[in-house]
């Protein structure tokens, strides 16, 4: 989960690390760090950790030094091993002082390497796994007398998916790469006499046009006058290159008008655009043209479709497959990546999956696209990033069309999966011939779904920090809903978690009898959501009994009722009958809720922490 940049050029490069450091803050923040080879050959090593922002004090730090130099690498860490301070912020360094290194990934043969490395003599400074890699590329280096050679040599010997950036003191103005990533680990690019790696194509889009992604095992070589890719038989490889998109592409749903010091709050407040952007490009009024990017024949042979995802993703896929089964009648299930990725599929050659990855690079997600391909399954992607490992791995991609997230919590991401679910099953809907007269009173509802969404966006915001701060003055939040919505109260208790850091918890409305209860007292909030299609008498049963515990009741309701009225601290009246449209809108008040949450707590709703945008390892 940590973000890689090098760069080598006829003019200072400094200015290039510390941009493209910025673009990858999102995949880490507790500390970061760059290494400099100066014209004398010396290496300057700066970091920073302890700081939300530590590009920021690396740049300050920067400017300050006045160094210059043609090849650097940089780094911003997401901790796996080791605490967040200084000494185990990267750049790393060999014993000799030769060899420095970027590295994101996990070593999982960690143990046996540093024995390895302490019976050689070697002593190790720092408590990351990362600074072994450094001191055996140093020593296979002095035993083998070839950089190329000794590089290769250890990406046999550490286990795990590993991404490495490296430079030598004795090896002026030339940076290193490899990955042992199945899936593929790094970019690369050049323009202008300015050659990039990066782990993250994110980071290359406002310095190249166009970039080449590596295999496992292959070693990148960058220096002034050239880009070369090797393999083990240091055999020259010429990669596909693949066009970028410009930044312009990437941000079409911003508006510069919304003023905000929080990029989660400008990010709440697009979902209007985002969702119409999607319903614009998906839903067609040939709905069978709507996705030219689907194998039509593998998935309408599918008789198992599996939706898969982590985190907000997971959630997304639990109300998508509740929707299938739903409205198509086909048998579906949700896995989370992380047990997907080595299960055995029955009767994969009749089975689609879909995976959402807002990313692209989620690790588990992206294992699990990897373990179900290879036997044999039809795979999908729902994701942001063209080009990502998904992408890549994945049969067929479905963009969701909402520009850029930077947060780390899913907002406009997830509302946007959940509306290119409903697209999707529409589309196979359409095929079948299944539901038509269903399907055309759910199309035209959401040709309208903008305009609901700016009217939930546009509640008062008085009522939203009424409610925050009943949320943040609370020892226990529980939130509460059955059917489509079921999926909506996981994922605003992911947000009360991530963001304000509140013990938070989900259920299923009729299992609060069965243990939860036990929790509720005076200290305790409960959400509810009552949707279309709910049983509203058995809701307000529950709303009686959980009041009867002097709990305050929040109810996020689609209809006007006085007992709900009565029985609620609070109610956000969502007036939208149509069941598939509701959690849509439903998730809008939530969001806000924890973003008000955190900034009533003291906390930066856009880094939580110990959190990630991007969950690169396993």
């Amino acid at each position: 989960m940590c973000g890689i940049f090098a760069c080598v050029s006829e003019v200072n490069v400094s200015n290039f690390l510390i941009e493209g450091l910025k673009k990858l803050e999102y995949r880490g923040y507790d500390s970061a760090g760059i290494c400099l080879q100066t014209e004398d050959r010396k290496i300057e090593v700066i970091k920073s950790s302890n700081a939300n922002y530590p590009v920021d004090v690396l740049k300050k730090s920067l400017e300050k030094s006045k160094i210059k130099s043609n090849a650097g690498i940089g780094h911003t860490r997401w901790a796996t091993h080791g605490p967040i301070n200084n000494i185990n912020a990267h750049p790393h360094f060999s014993y000799t002082n030769n060899i420095f290194i970027v590295h994101n990934g996990i070593v999982e043969n960690y143990d046996f390497l540093k024995k390895f490395l302490i019976r050689k003599g070697v002593l190790i400074n720092s408590q990351t796994d990362s600074e072994l890699i450094a001191h055996m590329i140093d020593l296979m280096l002095c035993s083998m007398g070839n950089i190329e050679s000794a590089i290769f040599s250890v990406s046999k010997m550490i286990e795990g998916n590993n991404t490495v950036a490296l430079m030598s003191k004795e090896i002026p103005d030339s940076i290193f790469g490899f990955s042992t990533d199945p899936s593929g680990g790094l970019v690369v690019g050049e323009k202008d006499n300015r050659r990039f790696l990066s782990s993250d194509s994110y980071a290359l889009e406002k310095f190249c046009n166009s970039v080449s992604f590596t295999t496992k095992d292959d070693l990148v070589i960058i220096t002034k006058k050239s880009l070369s890719i090797i393999d083990q038989n240091k055999a020259a490889r010429v990669p596909k290159k693949i066009n970028l998109r410009k930044e312009s592409e990437i941000q079409t749903n911003q508006d510069e008008n919304f003023q905000t010091d929080f990029i989660i709050e400008k990010e709440i407040s697009e979902q209007n655009k985002t969702l119409k952007k999607l319903i614009n490009k998906r839903m067609l009024d040939k709905a069978e043209e709507s996705f030219p990017e689907i194998n039509r024949h593998r998935l309408l042979s599918s008789k198992k479709i599996i939706f898969t995802g982590m985190g907000s993703s997971y959630n997304a896929a639990l109300y998508a497959s509740l929707l299938f089964e739903d409205l198509l009648g086909i048998d579906t299930k949700v896995e989370f990546s992380s047990e997907l990725k080595n299960k055995k599929i029955i009767d994969p050659d009749q089975t689609t999956i879909f995976a959402i990855t807002q990313s692209g690079e989620t690790a588990d997600t992206i294992e699990a696209i990897r373990n179900t391909k290879e036997q044999g399954a039809y795979v999908v992607s729902i994701l942001e990033e063209p080009n990502s490992k998904a992408a890549i791995n994945s049969d067929s991609y479905l963009l969701l069309e909402t520009g850029k997230e930077i947060s780390v919590a899913a907002t406009k991401t997830f509302s946007s999966t959940l509306l290119m679910c409903n697209s999707i099953c529409m589309y196979i809907a359409s095929l079948l011939e299944k539901n038509n007269k269903i399907i055309s009173t759910i199309k035209e509802g959401f040709m309208n779904i903008d305009n609901n969404v700016q009217k939930v966006l546009d509640c008062c915001d008085y009522d939203y920090i009424r409610v925050s701060k009943f949320i943040s003055q609370s020892d226990k939040v529980f939130l509460i809903g059955k059917n489509l919505s079921f999926p909506i109260v996981k994922e605003g208790s992911l947000k009360i978690q991530e963001i304000s850091k509140i013990n938070s918890n989900s259920f299923v409305e009729g299992e609060l009898k069965h243990g939860p209860n036990a929790l509720l007292d005076k200290n305790s909030i409960v959400i509810s959501i009552i949707g279309p299609g709910d049983n509203i008498k058995k809701s307000i049963n529950t709303l009686r009994e959980i009041s009867s515990r002097d709990v305050n009741i929040i109810t996020i309701s689609f209809v006007q009722n006085d007992e709900i009225n009565e029985l609620s601290t609070y109610n956000f009246l969502i007036e939208n009958n149509n069941k598939y449209i509701f959690p849509i809108l439903a998730v809008i008040p939530l969001q806000k809720i924890a973003f008000m949450s955190a900034l009533n707590l003291g906390l930066d709703p856009d880094r939580p922490q110990n959190l990630a945008k991007t969950v690169t390892v396993e």
